[in-house]
């Protein structure tokens, strides 16, 4: 497994001198958050599901790339913005387990054990007749 793979990403920083206009939206505004480094594919895919399936009341649209999450806000809910950290927190810590269980599961010790255990399984069955 390489340090690539198991690499923990977290929140960085926002970056305080990005607040732009949202041209789509003119009641919103877009802020960057920097991560602690580039996810991998896995990671990023573990990422968008997370945030998609996970629940929390405000979920405003944002995109990830390379090391920065670009977050569409309506300054409207300004005093929702810690809750919406702390859940993105969430969100990142369970990318990060997800994508070291991923890549887990590729490790030649990883495949055998789920053999051995899945032989296991096959061993207490007992066939209908």
């Amino acid at each position: 497994m390489s340090e690539e793979q198991t690499s923990e990403i977290s929140l960085k920083e926002i970056d305080m001198d990005h607040l732009e206009n949202v041209e789509e939206n003119r009641e919103a505004v877009e802020f960057r958050v920097k991560l602690s480094g580039v996810p991998t594919e896995v990671w990023r895919n573990e990422f968008n599901q997370s945030y998609l399936h996970m629940q929390h009341t405000l979920k405003p649209p944002l995109r990830l790339e390379g090391d920065v999450l670009y977050v569409i806000f309506l300054p409207r809910y300004v005093g929702e913005l810690a809750g919406f950290f702390d859940f993105l927190a969430g969100v990142l810590k369970v990318s990060n387990a997800e994508a070291h269980r991923t890549a887990d599961l590729h490790t030649s010790s990883a495949q055998e054990k789920q053999k051995t255990d899945f032989r296991e399984a096959l061993r207490v069955i007992t066939l209908p007749t």
